[in-house]
């Protein structure tokens, strides 16, 4: 007896588990809402969902819901949205064709979800259900934990590496039309991503990053929860988590993987408290890890973008050349600037994501911020916004002044050559006060007495102009996130 209850404890029922993988990839250039104003943001998104809809029929497309974190305000000068919304288009397609062989059993892949973010980037979710390959009664069948751990590894594997073809496909056709979609609708993009300007022949464009797996699995009692953590516990040592227990659910949430055990027949009560509240952590475990694992990857882009383009803002002011290097040093501060402005919306995103979460929903946000260490990647990317601000400042006052001292020169030349011209102009005394004057050196004289005027006017503007840039930067881009 004791040995079958031992078996037992180490299987899980193959009906009653559900696995979801979830990760980011690259789509192309973050969108460029800077000019946007809020009625023009709403009008664009709603014409790209149409439009999607028109070419994916079979999909289903949605945007936020207004209230859900989607708001649509103007600032105080009418321009430009206040709040960014979670996301900015989410496809579901249900697809169980698509199907994956390991070992004796067979993976299908049910449901994928697809979302697109303003960032650069897109997440997939794809969830699957294991059933064993040469077995009539499947719904019967037991698994063991370990078993499952290692289906898993190699199916998040085999995604991570674009060897399911058929997925791979489907996230490349979609992210394609998605793209093409933005242009038809002339969405402006920030120009940033020089390598991956020709998405066809970048290996990094659709390539998922990361997948992070989530365990569901459902029992018809409440006495049956920690049989089924007990069994799953392996996994949830390997990945550094810890359970929390609810009356009707325990769950917890990893460095690689996440589980969530819920009773099935409460879930299905819908006049129930305690079913909306398993229903808002079963949503929670899905959305939730789905959106910091995107706003993880978007943190680091958008950190490792505010470091090259500063770096390269100092590499050109130091190599004393600012004449030659122009263009590149003007490019850099473009890129920079792009950069610093992409890091207020991307606090604006995620301050607005965490505050309209559920109870539920931000007690798995808080947990995957313990877990992940996410607030060590924020006071990251918080540091190199600050770093660069610096670097702003000091690469603007230092390439200003050193333009203001080769116009003073300049300035200085025409002042002393007018000087020069004016003296070899002066009356001669052998003419006893009446002279001639010569009209070649007059009209050299009115020349560089003009020159020189407008050298000293320049200069003046010249500094006006980058006292007010600099004041406009300070005002548009700096922003102290929570």
């Amino acid at each position: 007896m004791s040995e079958q209850t031992a078996r037992a404890s180490d299987h899980l029922s193959i009906n009653a588990l559900e696995i979801t993988l979830t990760g980011p990839f690259q789509i192309g250039d973050p969108l460029d809402f800077s000019q946007t104003t809020s009625d023009e943001y709403k009008m664009k998104q709603e014409a790209v969902l149409e439009r999607m809809e028109e070419l994916f029929p079979q999909y289903r497309w949605k945007i936020p819901e207004s209230g859900g974190g989607q708001k649509y305000e103007s600032d105080s000068s009418g321009i430009g949205k206040a709040h960014t919304p979670p996301y900015y288009l989410k496809c579901r397609i249900y697809c169980s064709q698509i199907k994956c062989n390991i070992e004796k059993y067979n993976v299908f892949m049910k449901k994928i979800d697809i979302k697109f973010y303003e960032f650069d980037f897109a997440t997939v979710s794809v969830s699957c259900a294991i059933f064993p390959k040469f077995s009539s009664k499947a719904s019967k069948c037991k698994i063991r934990a370990s078993d499952v751990l290692r289906i898993v590894n190699e199916l998040d594997n085999k995604i991570v590496k674009g060897q399911i073809n058929q997925l791979r496909a489907l996230i490349s056709n979609v992210t394609k039309k998605f793209n093409s979609v933005i242009q038809e609708n002339r969405i402006a993009k920030f120009g940033i991503n020089e390598q991956i300007a020709n998405a066809t022949t970048n290996k990094k464009i659709n390539d998922v990053e990361f997948l992070h797996r989530i365990f569901a699995y459902r029992v018809s009692k409440n006495s049956e929860i920690k049989a089924a953590q007990k069994t799953l516990n392996k996994i949830a040592k390997l990945s550094n988590g810890e359970w929390e227990n609810e009356k009707f659910c325990s769950h917890f949430v990893g460095v690689a993987n996440s589980a969530i055990i819920h009773n099935f027949n409460i879930e299905r009560n819908c006049d129930n408290i305690n079913s909306e509240i398993v229903r808002r952590y079963l949503s929670a475990y899905k959305t939730v890890l789905e959106t910091a694992n995107a706003y993880y990857f978007i943190a680091e882009y958008i950190k490792n973008g505010l470091f090259d383009y500063s770096r390269a803002s100092v590499a050109i002011e130091e190599s004393k050349k600012i004449s030659k290097n122009s263009k590149e040093f003007d490019k850099a501060e473009t890129g920079l600037n792009k950069f610093i402005f992409l890091t207020s919306n991307f606090f604006f995103m995620s301050d607005e994501f965490i505050t309209n979460l559920s109870p539920q929903g931000k007690n798995i946000w808080d947990r995957i911020s313990k877990a992940w260490n996410t607030r060590n990647a924020t006071k990251m990317l918080q540091d190199q916004l600050q770093n660069s601000l610096q670097i702003t400042d000091r690469v603007f006052t230092q390439t200003a002044k050193r333009k203001q001292k080769f116009a003073n020169r300049i300035a200085l030349a025409a002042v002393v050559f007018a000087g020069l011209s004016v003296a070899s102009a002066a009356p001669n005394s052998n003419f006893n006060l009446e002279f001639e004057m010569d009209i070649w050196n007059s009209k050299l004289t009115i020349i560089f007495i003009l020159v020189a005027i407008s050298a000293i006017i320049g200069c003046f503007l010249l500094w006006k102009l980058f006292k007010r840039s600099k004041k406009v930067a300070n005002k548009d881009f700096i922003m102290v996130p929570k």
